[in-house]
């Protein structure tokens, strides 16, 4: 069976630190069965077996799975990766620990700040083996490699018990004829070896182009290594299907393809969820987006103008280590529900530290002691403990107040206080994010609605949007699976570049188009390879003028290409530059830094969905109302405050703040003077 042949289910599976969510369609019936259990630290592959199961969905009538996983983010995050070496240009090899000389601005006087890489490397510096030989800017050699410095290195490896290799030579994005011997010459003498050169984006800038190839040098082992031990498992149980992984780029990938590489999937769940912001944009009047995902772990945010893709190509894991590719633009802070209250030199603190899914929070009964947000919304009375996650999990209330009360008694609050603080300087935290990726680039939130999802997001959601003062918030059906349906829905998609560093003009255009042309007929291939039934291309090309240091991109098509349209792409760029920066210089030259092609694949389409035909959920009937209850909010106490079942609300029903909203895998609340409607198409729409 082919990836786009016969019934069965789609499964979507997403894995985040506190909780692995699962959502899947019935291709022939358009039925939905969503889920969520606790992640399996150490052991993904494990958790994805017992979501599958949790939905009843028999393995052998699996028709393909697509998957989201954390193993590559938490590699890097716990440096827990396997030795690993560099390969670099003698005289280039502190490369990693020099960056780019820019120093953390919240510690740039302090004396003893020290740069991340130097204090938790990647690669150990006695290990980083410098290699005799030079290219020139044009790729022309200047200096021959060092066969035998090469030999000696593989060899040292193997007695060191290194099993990951980074190559990346001086200009070896223009000539790979240098890296590609280096590789063969490792294998002669260490033939297990897991080697990645600049082949796997081979662009300019130095810095980043080296902490890109050794990124996917420490976690490519550890990822094909769970991606495949992913495929056995899944096979024991019966499934033959195809296993597509979410790529940092907004696509998926055959996980065989995806084993290339690794690096394109180091944090690839929170692409899940812009994948199926798009799909809202695309189909809904909302073309303007800010999506906030908030987890057990963190919160990603990220911003979507006219139903576009938010790219980035300075992704960065931490300080120092950034990954130079179109990567989908999603910026993470440490307030997810399972986030710790603390106190910082006597201040209040929400995350970055998270409880995660063993011990959790102090309120699942499962050994945690330390107070988390989660505990602070079942102080407040927001979480009720026979509705969370569907009743599956169980509260403990009074476990929820002892955290709290360690943390409330040093500040003189009571652990109601302290929780209704620590929500409202949550909310701050992640308004500010947002501002971060929208106010703060000159755009009008006016413009734009809060599309909240993840299991926390829409109980957080309208306090957020009351302090960015939005006018709307959208809460999908089944948010907390949302992502992992973004998966499902996401394209076939394959990116690659080149830097061919020209001054524009009509001489280098033909060149430009005959090099746009290679490149896609390479991803056609890999395309092809993963069984795209149609394709199509996205050209982009970055430019800068001369003396400037950094490019933009401006997407371009093949008439864009030919030398008498050359004025019109010029007045693209200026204006580009007018619009982003307020200015713009025609007396300067363009320079062209780096071509780039987006292949797209199609991947068959989903059936149409209907939100409320969701097993499992308790098909809507009877009255909405389950209970009243007491609730904190802002320091204020409310009595009887109505809490709701999702599910049972009718399209145009209404709900005035404060209420509550509970949705299966989820909780939304309503603030006070807002409103929430329930649309015909399952979503729930809050009116600020």
């Amino acid at each position: 069976m082919t990836p786009t042949e016969g019934d069965g289910w789609w499964v979507g599976v997403d894995v985040g630190g506190t909780f692995t969510d699962v959502v899947a369609v019935d291709a022939g019936t358009g039925e939905i069965r969503t889920g969520k259990v606790l992640s399996r630290k150490g052991a993904q592959e494990e958790g994805v077996q017992e979501a599958i199961e949790h939905l009843g969905v028999p393995f052998d009538r699996i028709r393909q799975v697509v998957h989201g996983h954390t193993v590559g983010i938490n590699t890097i995050l716990n440096r827990s990766g396997g030795k690993t070496a560099l390969l670099a240009t003698d005289g280039h090899r502190d490369l990693l620990d020099i960056g780019r000389l820019q120093r953390y601005r919240p510690r740039m006087y302090d004396p003893t700040w020290v740069r991340p890489h130097q204090e938790r490397p990647l690669v150990a510096r006695q290990y980083r083996f410098p290699i005799r030989e030079r290219l020139l800017a044009d790729g022309s050699e200047h200096l021959a490699l060092d066969d035998d410095a090469v030999r000696a290195a593989g060899r040292r490896m193997r007695q060191e018990g290194i099993d990951a290799c980074g190559i990346c030579f001086i200009n070896g994005y223009r000539n790979s004829a240098h890296e590609d011997r280096a590789v063969e010459l490792l294998h002669e003498v260490h033939p297990d070896l897991y080697v990645q050169t600049s082949a796997v984006y081979p662009v300019t800038r130095e810095h980043e182009r080296t902490t890109t190839v050794v990124i996917d040098a420490y976690v490519g082992g550890v990822v094909s290594r769970y991606l495949e031990r992913l495929r056995t498992a899944l096979s024991a149980r019966g499934f033959d299907g195809p296993i597509w992984i979410m790529m940092m780029n907004g696509g998926v990938q055959t996980l065989d393809e995806a084993k290339r590489s690794a690096v394109f999937q180091v944090q690839s769940g929170p692409t899940g969820g812009v994948s199926a912001a798009l799909r809202v944009a695309r189909t809904s009047p909302y073309r303007n987006l800010l999506t906030m995902d908030v987890g057990g772990t963190s919160t990603d945010v990220a911003c979507i103008r006219d139903a576009g893709i938010p790219l980035t190509d300075l992704w960065a894991v931490e300080w120092g280590l950034s990954l130079t590719m179109p990567l989908v633009d999603v910026r993470s802070i440490g307030s997810g529900a399972g986030s710790v209250v603390t106190l910082d030199n006597g201040s209040l603190r929400v995350g970055p530290d998270s409880a995660g899914s063993d011990p959790g929070p102090a309120c699942y009964g499962r050994g945690g002691h330390r107070p988390t947000l989660t505990d602070a919304c079942v102080q407040l009375g927001l979480l009720q403990p026979d509705q969370f996650a569907g009743g599956a999990i169980p509260l403990d209330p009074a476990a929820a107040t002892a955290a709290l009360q360690s943390v409330a008694g040093p500040l003189a609050m009571t652990p109601t206080q302290l929780a209704d603080g620590a929500v409202g300087l949550a909310c701050a935290e992640i308004a500010d994010s947002i501002r971060a990726i929208s106010t703060y680039r000159g755009l009008d939130l006016r413009e734009f609605a809060l599309l909240a999802f993840g299991a926390a997001g829409p109980m957080l959601a309208g306090l957020v949007a009351r302090e960015l003062e939005m006018a709307t918030v959208l809460i999908p059906p089944a948010p907390g699976q949302f992502s992992a349906f973004g998966m499902l829905a996401s394209e076939l998609r394959v990116t690659t570049a080149r830097s061919p560093m020209v001054t524009l003009g009509t001489d280098v255009l033909p060149e430009l188009d005959r090099q746009f042309r290679g490149l896609e007929a390479d991803l056609g291939a890999r395309l092809a390879r993963q069984g795209a039934r149609a394709t199509t291309f996205e050209r982009s090309v970055y430019v800068m003028y001369r003396g400037q240091t950094w490019d933009n991109r401006i997407a371009v098509t093949t008439a864009d290409l030919l030398p008498e349209r050359l004025p019109d792409l010029q007045a693209r760029i200026h204006d580009h530059y007018q619009r982003t920066y307020g200015y713009s210089a025609a007396e300067l030259p363009i320079i062209v830094t780096k071509i780039e092609v987006n292949g797209v694949g199609d991947r068959a389409a989903l059936p149409t969905l209907d939100p409320h035909r969701s097993a499992g959920d308790g098909a809507a009937e009877g009255d909405a109302l389950l209970k009243t209850a007491q609730c904190t909010l802002d320091g204020a106490v409310y009595d009887d405050v109505p809490f709701y079942r999702r599910l049972a609300l009718v399209p145009g029903e209404k709900v005035s703040g404060l209420a509550v909203v509970v949705d299966p895998y989820s909780t939304i609340v309503v603030p006070p003077e807002a409103t929430a409607v329930s649309e015909p198409d399952g979503y729930l729409r809050l009116s600020l």
